[in-house]
């Protein structure tokens, strides 16, 4: 099953950066989710319970972020086991940019499902992974809205010897300088 779609959250794209990784936002706005944890700055544990088709079901789940690219995108892989429905296995690529005062969230999520979520047919799962994103969205939109007005941070103005080639023109004539008198005595 392959999802592709573009949501616009009302907070900057450092804001809506953030808050797709903090846990707690995540655990909040995520319907069903019931503990998020982070084992790491790449790895969070989910627990999700969930109702596909009249199957009710609780997934334990590991999320991994890779080609972290803060705050324009990343690539997430996830897994989820539940019991009685089966197994879910993908990954998305989530792409952030700055439009209308906001911030576009593009996703491409690609998953398989297992167990009676399979038997269930690629329809009704897809129905219920829409409706999940949809829910996921209105809450995140929501928490958005209540964040403070910020603009997005400032590029840093670079000092000192980092900031001029000439300054480093001069500590390697120093060095060179150095060397040679070394050698030349």
């Amino acid at each position: 099953m392959r999802l592709s779609d573009a949501q616009w959250v009302p907070a900057t794209q450092h804001q809506t950066w953030q808050a797709l990784n903090d846990p707690a936002v995540i655990q909040k706005c995520l319907p069903g989710c019931t503990q998020v944890e982070r084992v790491s700055d790449a790895e969070f544990l989910v627990t999700v319970q969930t109702r596909v088709a009249g199957i009710a079901a609780s997934y334990q789940g590991e999320l991994l972020i890779a080609d972290v690219d803060a705050p324009n995108g990343c690539t997430l892989a996830f897994e989820g086991k539940g019991q009685a429905a089966g197994l879910v296995i993908g990954t998305a690529q989530v792409n952030l940019s700055p439009k209308d005062k906001g911030t576009r969230v593009s996703y491409t999520v690609a998953a398989q499902v297992g167990g009676k979520l399979q038997e269930l047919g690629e329809k009704a799962v897809r129905g219920a992974a829409e409706h999940i994103i949809e829910a996921f969205f209105a809450a995140f939109t929501d928490h958005a809205c209540r964040l403070p007005k910020a603009e997005p941070p400032a590029q840093r103005e670079e000092r000192g010897l980092l900031a001029s080639n000439w300054s480093w023109a001069a500590v390697l004539g120093v060095v060179g300088i150095l060397v040679t008198y070394h050698f030349m005595k």
